[in-house]
């Protein structure tokens, strides 16, 4: 390119550039300037999941998030255990269990499809780990281990199996110990059972609860303590998702989870800002959704709504 046809496309561009700078922001304002109804947060009560978004997809109604489900997170069947269905409904999803031998050792087991070059690994992942253990490059020790005795009986709970069966994952545990740092672990083909596990933590416990990490993964690990002491503790994925449904150009929208928790919000288009929309119109809408779902419509008049709105000036 020689140097006057550079000069003239600089002298085109000024100008375009000028224009940009004092009409963009007013541009940009009436692309985001729009209004906005939103919800808090209501327990609906139990609901089926699965049945709710398979209902919204034939409706023609767009679904995000976590579905199908289960294949968005690896987890175990939770079986028949009333407590958790009762809690986080019948599609959750257990993702770990830890049953803890001291203050400092604990053993685990999650739902393991670990690819890499060197193996594939499906099934479940079976932890020893020790927080005590200072250096994170070197081997766990077999004196780091929980008493043999101890193992033997988890074992047989995790898994139903005879002491024999038990005694051989004991051997591969140490076994793996010696080629692996931090912590030992092995998979197995079996999968826990859930509710004997549940059972023992119930009937041992003195003391259980709730806690959330934070984060994308925030799900609820329920923890039980024996004399103040942690006994085991269960993390559950439960699964959500958003159903997303048009009227009149405004976005009506129900966020759900397994668990029966349900928020609704409504986004009205561009240039919005400062309009509103009738309630006995969006709650109609939103009934009509519920409907469609199999949702009790009239859960729809337990929601609070609040108006907001883009505009600053």
């Amino acid at each position: 390119m020689n140097k006057q046809k550079a000069i003239l496309i600089l002298l085109l561009l000024i100008p375009l550039l000028l224009v940009l700078c004092i009409f963009g922001p007013f541009l940009l304002m009436g692309f985001i300037d729009s209004s906005w109804y939103y919800s808090e947060e209501v327990d609906i009560g139990p609901l089926d999941y699965s049945s709710a978004l398979t209902n919204a997809e034939k409706a023609g109604y767009e679904v995000e998030g976590s579905w199908p489900w289960p294949g968005n997170f690896s987890g175990f069947e939770a079986g028949d255990v009333p407590e958790v269905r009762e809690s986080f409904g019948s599609a959750a999803l257990v993702e770990n269990i830890r049953l803890n031998y001291d203050k400092n050792s604990e053993l685990m087991v999650i739902a393991c499809e670990n690819e890499s070059e060197a193996e594939t690994r499906t099934g479940t992942c079976v932890v020893i780990s020790n927080f005590s253990h200072s250096d994170p490059e070197s081997p766990i020790q077999l004196s780091e281990f929980p008493d043999d005795s101890w193992m033997l009986e988890k074992f047989g709970l995790l898994f139903g199996q005879d002491e024999n069966a038990s005694e051989k994952y004991l051997e591969e545990l140490k076994k793996a110990s010696q080629n692996q740092t931090w912590d030992a672990e092995i998979s197995v083909n079996e999968s826990p059972d859930f509710p004997a596990v549940y059972a023992y933590l119930m009937e041992n416990s003195d003391e259980f609860g709730y806690e959330t990490s934070l984060g994308i993964n925030a799900y609820p690990t329920e923890v039980f303590l024996k004399d103040g002491k942690r006994l085991g503790s269960v993390k559950y994925l439960v699964p959500e998702a958003k159903v997303v449904a048009y009227d009149n150009e405004n976005r009506y929208i129900v966020e759900l989870d397994a668990s029966g928790k349900v928020r609704l919000e409504i986004v009205m288009p561009p240039g919005s800002s400062g309009d509103t929309i009738p309630e006995d119109e969006y709650r109609a809408v939103f009934r009509e959704i519920f409907g469609e779902m199999g949702l009790d419509p009239e859960v729809v008049d337990s929601f609070e709504f609040f108006h907001s709105s883009s505009r600053v000036w």
